[in-house]
């Protein structure tokens, strides 16, 4: 075999994310029409964005964005690293039936890697910063039920006390109606 030569294409096996803990691959979400100031301070912003509805849950990114003038202070803080500001930045939802799925995952069950949770389940990844901000992306297993939902956060130290925004849950039921497959299903392909 050459040096060059590619080895043969082999399926991918082992371990797969759980559907659970990510959006459908396969399905163009709709796309909730807001953008959220969930918190500001003097020196911080938490907001939520880019929110995506599917027929299994939400999508969202939370991020967290220091006052312009905190830029210069916090790059030579040796007391305070970025990687660890924005650690205990906590989300808790509150639905109109009282569940409140939360990103502490001392709340997770323990079995929610490899055993489907009840939904509610809020579950975070992909986040990443640095001393202009932090992000993470945010996955809501299960949709809210009609009524208001509201997003909570807390930020220990980032000195933000309990913030919160409420909207109305109908704008992520009618956008998750709207989310549509990229392929037709085997049921749909037969009836053709």
């Amino acid at each position: 075999m050459s040096f060059f030569a590619m080895p043969a294409w082999e399926p991918p096996s082992g371990y797969r994310i759980p559907t659970w803990l990510r959006p459908p691959q396969a399905i163009i979400p709709g796309i909730v029409p807001i953008e959220l100031l969930l918190a500001r301070t003097d020196t911080d912003a938490v907001l939520v964005t880019h929110l995506r509805a599917y027929p299994t849950g939400l999508e969202f990114i939370l991020t967290a964005r220091p006052h312009p003038d905190q830029l210069h202070q916090r790059r030579h803080d040796p007391e305070r690293p970025h990687r660890l500001l924005y650690r205990d930045l906590w989300l808790e939802l509150r639905f109109a039936d009282g569940h409140t799925p939360s990103t502490d995952p001392r709340r997770w069950p323990r079995t929610f890697e490899t055993q489907q949770p009840d939904p509610p389940f809020l579950y975070y990844h992909g986040s990443g910063g640095s001393e202009r901000g932090w992000h993470s992306t945010h996955w809501l297993w299960g949709l809210p039920p009609p009524g208001p939902l509201t997003f909570v956060c807390t930020w220990p130290a980032g000195q933000l006390p309990p913030s919160s925004v409420e909207i109305d849950a109908s704008l992520v039921l009618e956008a998750a109606d709207r989310a549509v497959p990229v392929w037709p299903t085997a049921e749909e392909t037969r009836l053709r």
